[in-house]
C-alpha cells in the first residue's frame, strides 16, 4: 500500500514541476514575440519605435530634461541596442526550446508513470484513472488544438525572418562588418533553436493528433 502511494506521490509531484515549467515556457513565448515584435519595428525605423524606446530608458535612469531627452533621441547608438535585442532573443529563444523540451519529455514520462500506476492498481482498460496525460490526452486532442499551436510557431517565424533578415542587411549596407559577424553567429544560433524548437512542439502536436 506504501509503495502505491509512494508511486501516485510522485506522479503529481512530477506532473506540478511540468505544469509549472507549461506555465514559464509560455511566459518565455510571450515575451519573445513581444521582443521581436518590438526590435522589427526598430530595426525598420518605425517612426514611433525609435522616440518610444528612448523614452522608455530615459524613465528608467530617472532622466525628465526634455531637452537631454531630445538629445538623446538625436544621438542614441539604435545599431548597438538593436544587436543587443539579438542578443537578447538569442537567450530567449534558447530558453524557449529548453523548457518546450522538458515538457515533451515530461509528459512522456508521465504516461509511463500513467501506466505503471494503473498496472500497480489493477485498473482495467475500461477505466479512465491515470490516462489524463496519456491515453486520455491523445484521444481527446482536437485539430483546432494543433492548428493553435502551428499559428504561434509560424508567427514567431515570420517575426524572426523580418528582424533578422533586417538586422543582417542593415549591418551590411552600413559597412558594420564587426556587428554583422556577430549578428550572423546570433542569427545562425538563433536559427538553429527555432528549428529545434518548431520540430519539437509539431513532433507532440501531430504524434497526439494521429
Amino acid at each position: 500500500m506504501e509503495e502505491k502511494a509512494l508511486l501516485v506521490d510522485h506522479y503529481h509531484k512530477t506532473y506540478d514541476l511540468t505544469f509549472s515549467v507549461w506555465e514559464s515556457r509560455n511566459m518565455t513565448l510571450l515575451i519573445l514575440l513581444a521582443v521581436v515584435g518590438f526590435s522589427t519595428l526598430l530595426t525598420f525605423n518605425v517612426s514611433e519605435a525609435q522616440p518610444l524606446l528612448v523614452d522608455i530608458i530615459a524613465k528608467l535612469c530617472g532622466i525628465t530634461d526634455s531637452a537631454r531627452i531630445a538629445e538623446l533621441r538625436r544621438s542614441f547608438p539604435y545599431g548597438i541596442i538593436q544587436s543587443i535585442f539579438v542578443i537578447i532573443v538569442f537567450y530567449l529563444m534558447l530558453n524557449l526550446y529548453q523548457k518546450t523540451r522538458f515538457i515533451r519529455r515530461s509528459y512522456l514520462y508521465l504516461s509511463g508513470v500513467e501506466r505503471d500506476i494503473r498496472a500497480t492498481l489493477n485498473l482495467g482498460a475500461h477505466n479512465v484513472s491515470f490516462t489524463r496525460e496519456g491515453e486520455f490526452y491523445d484521444k481527446s486532442q482536437s485539430i483546432a488544438g494543433v492548428m493553435t499551436g502551428v499559428s504561434y510557431i509560424l508567427i514567431l517565424g515570420l517575426l524572426l525572418m523580418s528582424f533578422l533578415g533586417m538586422r543582417l542587411c542593415t549591418d551590411w549596407q552600413t559597412h558594420q562588418f564587426t556587428i554583422f559577424g556577430a549578428d550572423l553567429t546570433l542569427t545562425l544560433g538563433i536559427t538553429f533553436f527555432y528549428i529545434s524548437y518548431a520540430c519539437v512542439s509539431l513532433k507532440n502536436k501531430l504524434s497526439s493528433s494521429t
